[in-house]
């Protein structure tokens, strides 16, 4: 009569539970951190007449090899509740009851996360969700040298004198041989700083009134059109940056055996690392309770410090309750109302008749 309408809870363990008695399975939460980084990427790319720079332009500025860095900007991790796996239990109903006995209720939330119990089977538990909210920014840049891929082939003219002599009479008579050749890297520099000179004079021509006409609003236009053209020519011997930013979302899993991770390695060698430091708060406390009837198995978080660095220096710091990292407890069912928080999988209400 002892073991009369009692509840036997037992660890899924390799399917070695066996379900011939009427229950039902339920899971303890495990926190998933879902961090968000925003990187800056910059590239540096050498122009095509970098070689040439100093030559024609008189400056020693510019860019003499292509590089790539990258630049934390923001971090952000939200933690997001899961079933834990390795934490799933089975409740086997009693096999008898009693004539004139109470109905009972459980409450688990749409994840299969025990949320509470009410032996008169009235308690309905709160059920918090996660929303899960993303944001990722694109920036398109241009990545080549307009003139790069410029025409390379200029008209070479050579001329032949050929001398004809007719007694004391000698005339010259000139031949004219027209070919195309390829312009070298030289020369189209030259070219280049030529241009350069000629849109600098049209703008400066145009913004000093020197064709004395009245443009109106379209000289902004026109001024906006040289610079960018000056711009484009100067990129060919001063090379070219490049911006752009990335949005990287990587989810981490904390265990007792995993507390850091490599989140993102860029190919400068940069890399921006996870650390989870727990505060010890459950450290005094046995890592698994006594297995008895009528007891019902919930967990005790870890607090812990999550940090994330880059270089060494501590980019984000922030303080999570991390249920995988704590201990799990069990907790009387009879006689008891008990509430459970989803997220957790703590113990925060009990009520004991």
């Amino acid at each position: 009569m002892q073991s009369f309408g009692q509840f036997s809870v037992s660890r899924v363990l390799d399917r070695n539970v066996t379900t011939s008695q009427d229950g039902f399975f339920y899971a303890l939460p495990q926190t998933v951190l879902e961090i968000n980084l925003l990187v800056e990427k910059l590239e540096k790319k050498k122009g095509p007449l970098a070689d040439f720079t100093e030559e024609y332009l008189g400056t020693d500025q510019f860019i003499t090899s292509n590089s790539t860095s990258y630049r934390l900007l923001d971090v952000h991790i939200e933690p997001i509740t899961e079933p834990d796996p390795g934490k799933v239990y089975y409740v086997m109903f009693p096999a008898d009851r009693a004539k004139d006995a109470k109905p009972t209720g459980f409450s688990l939330s749409p994840q299969g996360i025990l949320a509470a119990y009410d032996p008169e089977g009235q308690t309905t538990a709160r059920i918090i969700e996660n929303d899960i909210n993303q944001t990722i920014i694109v920036d398109n840049a241009d990545e080549g040298f307009n003139y790069g891929a410029d025409y390379n082939r200029m008209k070479k003219v050579d001329t032949v004198i050929r001398k004809i002599t007719i007694d004391t009479l000698t005339i010259d008579r000139f031949l004219f041989k027209t070919s195309w050749v390829d312009k070298s890297p030289e020369e189209r520099a030259n070219e280049a700083a030529k241009r350069i000179v000629e849109i600098r004079e049209s703008r400066f021509n145009l913004i000093s009134g020197f064709q004395e006409v009245n443009y109106g609003e379209s000289i902004k236009y026109m001024d906006r059109q040289l610079r960018q053209l000056e711009r484009e020519y100067l990129e060919l011997f001063l090379g070219k940056e490049t911006k752009s930013i990335e949005s990287l979302t990587v989810y981490f899993t904390p265990s007792r055996e995993k507390t850091s991770a490599t989140l993102f390695r860029g190919t400068d060698g940069s890399r921006v690392e996870l650390e989870i430091k727990s505060q010890g708060t459950t450290r005094n406390l046995p890592l698994e309770p006594l297995s008895k009837t009528d007891n019902i198995f919930y967990r005790i978080p870890e607090s812990a410090v999550v940090e994330v660095t880059r270089e060494g220096k501590v980019f984000y710091r922030g303080n999570f309750s991390l249920p995988q990292l704590g201990v799990v407890a069990a907790a009387p069912l009879n006689r008891s109302r008990l509430h459970f928080d989803p997220k957790t999988g703590a113990l925060v209400k009990i009520v004991r008749e």
